[in-house]
């Protein structure tokens, strides 16, 4: 299989729903009897409007953070179905899928489950070791996923706790307990990155037990996520792939960026763009139209040519 690796957002469950995040949060707002109180949802950062909604559902309504993901899950997995999309970039030549959705649009679309289970190490809260593998395609849900609604990521406080834990692997390492036995789980970079052994001598032998390892060591083709700047664990993960390549001289993967959902580039999105490219990452431009329906023949385009894009 081609070790290139897809990192899918939000951009194609709206080929063919216009569910957005936006949206959801409004229904969870709805759901805690909070419209009239929570204002100004569109100055507030995502992850930080998040625990808005969950300190008042907390204070007033005395409601523990689960029940406000179950909600999320159970809003996830009704409101988007796969489509067409889903299954065309299962059927690409990529042993590994990256993606931020909980839901299982991209299992379902080939498959009658949702996949086998086959984490590396068990987690109730983080994802770094968070997978699935269906037709011989590991899918990681990098943000949680919907039938373990505690690994939804969405707060800012779970965003922190998450990256702290990311350091802690790439640079430390992480400690689980497993069958009363405890043991210490490393990202195999971590001999390239501080013992300075070549980069090329990791290789289908190494064990990759994280997505944090493939994006690091692989190219990337991130394909309908907007990268909003709350999504700070990819942000990190971006600026920790171009130092090591001009700080330690690793050759680490590259990050290609297809910018070709429907949208209006203003100053701001043009500003992420000149981020994107400043850490090294290819920015591909890509008229999509003014709706989603037209964005599906950019999605075919890269398709039809993949792995040969760019």
């Amino acid at each position: 299989m081609n070790d290139s690796v897809l990192l899918l957002g939000n951009g194609i469950n709206r080929l063919s729903n216009e569910y957005s995040w936006s949206e959801l949060l409004d229904d969870l707002i709805k759901d805690i009897g909070k419209s009239e109180v929570i204002k100004y949802k569109e100055a507030k950062p995502f992850t930080l409007l998040y625990e808005e909604i969950y300190s008042r559902a907390l204070k007033h309504l005395q409601r523990k953070e689960l029940r406000l993901k179950e909600k999320i899950a159970d809003l996830v997995l009704r409101k988007f179905m796969p489509n067409a999309f889903h299954a065309k970039l299962l059927n690409l030549d990529v042993a590994h899928i990256l993606t931020t959705n909980y839901d299982y649009n991209l299992e379902r679309a080939v498959s009658k489950t949702q996949g086998k289970v086959t984490n590396v190490l068990k987690e109730t809260k983080y994802n770094l070791f968070r997978r699935r593998e269906v037709n011989g395609t590991y899918i990681w849900h990098l943000h949680g996923e919907a039938d373990i609604p505690n690994s939804i990521t969405l707060g800012h406080e779970h965003y922190v706790g998450y990256l702290q834990k990311m350091g802690n692997y790439l640079k430390d390492k992480i400690s689980s307990t497993s069958k009363g036995e405890k043991k210490a789980i490393r990202s195999p970079l971590q001999k390239s990155i501080f013992k300075q052994e070549k980069f090329e001598e990791f290789d289908e032998a190494t064990t990759v037990y994280s997505w944090v390892d493939l994006f690091v060591m692989h190219d990337v083709y991130i394909l309908g996520l907007s990268l909003d700047y709350t999504e700070i664990d990819l942000w990190w993960l971006l600026i920790f792939k171009e130092r090591l390549k001009h700080e330690r001289r690793i050759n680490s993967g590259k990050t290609s960026y297809y910018c070709f959902y429907p949208h209006t580039r203003d100053k701001k999105e043009e500003a992420k763009l000149s981020l994107l490219e400043a850490l090294g990452v290819n920015v591909i431009k890509k008229d999509a139209g003014e709706n989603y329906e037209n964005a599906g023949y950019a999605y075919d385009e890269f398709i039809n040519k993949f792995p040969k894009v760019g």
